[in-house]
């Protein structure tokens, strides 16, 4: 069994100490804020079941949970009665695919990227084995839409389109505002897996024309098992499932704090990840130059992930070589899987470039000095493998 405590060590680096391993995976996960593990222990501290109306004890997990609601709205501009919680962003996507397909003629018509994420791509599968029509749009080399592909795509029984705001391995930002005007021009309802974005982008579901989004607190440094969907009062009413079981007091308590620490921290944890970025980017190509490529669009994306191909080494080597950084090669859920990326397919790699491709993922508690060790350790790891 491998234990992060077995693997904790320190490092002397520009005369200070650094804790490792150093994490970089934060588009898999993020750490759970302190704030929010404040609020998730009292949570914990209080034994009401929210359906529990008889005792103080339920009212106030019931109270709890609507803060949550309140607090998870007021990130994207929604009203409370708007959000919906469900298990994660997995179970949100699932959802509103399903309340789309139920609400729709038979056959429907479904419009998404080739680039969405997996837990948007696999229930589709579903969909085609009962009739549906789904369209999977391609994308530029950037990763980013040609709006006039999806315009030429919509059809009279299109029911939903969805499309990821910022894509989860190579960080590409959509033109979510421009698609959700057309969609509304067509009147059809737009959703967006809005997981990876909503940490750094204004996601405002009333200027944006959104539909509906889905949203993971563990993105957000929030905790895990604990998701939203927000969508459109009066929208797929009749298809949305009833809450059902015992809520997640501690959890969705969890998800409201981080969604408030989000909105309040939102312009400063993205100017500080443009600098540990910028700071990464110029460090690794001052050292490398032409062996490697950053992938994505290097402008319109989030700016904790960077993508990045190394030219003659592959990424599970480069990997193994970095101990003292927790790295990886794309999706977790993809990795998990051993499974190639789907979207470095998409945006033109051939088989060598996504093997030799890693993402780093930069979140707000990374400092600078982690920033300028992490990129010369991957330098020099990749001199030895080249030799």
């Amino acid at each position: 069994m491998i234990l992060i405590s077995d693997q904790r060590s320190t490092v002397l680096f520009e005369g200070e100490e650094l804790c490792l391993p150093v994490f970089l995976d934060h588009q898999s996960t993020t750490p759970l804020a302190p704030d929010v593990k404040q609020v998730m222990d009292e949570a914990f501290a209080v034994p009401g079941n929210a359906q529990s109306k008889t005792h103080a004890f339920g009212l106030d997990a019931a109270d709890r949970i609507e803060t949550a609601r309140r607090q998870v709205a007021n990130l994207i501009g929604a009203d409370a009665d708007e959000i919906h919680f469900t298990s994660g962003a997995t179970q949100a996507n699932q959802t509103i695919l399903q309340a789309a397909a139920n609400n729709c003629d038979h056959p429907g018509h479904f419009i998404c990227l080739k680039t969405e994420h997996t837990s948007l791509l696999s229930p589709q599968e579903e969909l085609l084995g009962k009739g549906h029509q789904i369209t999977f749009l391609p994308v530029r080399e950037n990763g980013r839409l040609d709006l006039a592909v999806l315009e030429a795509a919509i059809r009279p029984e299109t029911c939903l389109v969805s499309i990821q705001a910022a894509n989860n391995e190579i960080g590409t930002l959509q033109d979510i505002s421009s698609i959700g005007a057309l969609c509304k021009e067509r009147n059809i309802p737009f959703h967006s897996d809005g997981v990876q974005a909503v940490a750094t982008e204004h996601l405002d579901v009333k200027s944006l024309h959104l539909d509906a989004i889905s949203l993971s607190a563990h993105k957000i440094y929030g905790p895990q098992g604990i998701g939203a969907l927000y969508v459109k009062r009066g929208l797929f009413s009749a298809s949305l499932p009833k809450p059902d079981g015992t809520p997640a007091t501690a959890l969705i308590a969890g998800f409201g704090k981080a969604s408030d620490l989000a909105h309040i921290n939102r312009g400063k944890d993205k100017a500080h990840l443009l600098t540990l970025s910028g700071l990464l980017k110029e460090a690794l190509s001052r050292e490398l130059g032409d062996n490697i490529v950053f992938n994505g669009d290097q402008i319109n994306k989030i700016p904790g992930c960077l993508n990045v191909s190394f030219k003659g080494v592959s990424a599970e080597d480069l990997l193994f070589e970095c101990p003292s950084l927790a790295l990886s090669t794309g999706s977790a859920c993809l990795s998990a899987e051993g499974e190639t990326s789907h979207v470095l397919k998409a945006i033109g790699l051939d088989a060598t470039s996504y093997d030799s491709t890693l993402r780093i993922g930069l979140g707000r508690y990374v400092t600078e000095k982690e920033a300028r060790y992490a990129a010369s350790i991957l330098v020099s790891a990749y001199r030895r493998l080249k030799g």
